[in-house]
């Protein structure tokens, strides 16, 4: 589970680094840059096998919290891309953060998994 881990950690931290360099162009990039730094210094800590367990649990219950309540700030489901990435709609946009933060509480999640494996 430890090489689990390792490789995990390192595709987490590649895609959680390209996900903050894409934030710096969205209206909130304050935000958004420290939520998806917080989850790359977590990918960074996954692959040293240095993870804390009470700091997972708390970001995991954070970023589905926060996922579901821009969740349910949306009016209506309107897909993620209708032209391009850019954003069309305030809909899409919620949608779109609602699920980056469930990616990272995934993450977080298997992390979690395979330390107590471990």
């Amino acid at each position: 589970m430890k090489k689990l881990q390792s490789i995990a950690g390192i595709i987490f931290a590649v895609v959680f680094i390209l996900f903050m360099y894409w934030q710096f162009n969205d209206p909130d990039p304050i935000l958004w840059v420290p939520i998806y730094g917080t989850a790359t210094y977590v990918a960074i800590q996954a692959y040293r096998n240095r993870l804390n367990a009470e700091l997972l649990v708390v970001l995991f219950i954070l970023t589905t919290a926060a996922g579901i309540q821009l969740w349910s700030e949306m009016t209506a489901w309107e897909g993620f891309i209708t032209d391009g990435l850019s954003m069309k709609t305030m809909n899409q946009e919620l949608a779109r953060e609602a699920v980056g933060l469930w990616i990272v509480s995934s993450a977080l999640a298997l992390f979690y998994i395979t330390k107590r494996s471990n």
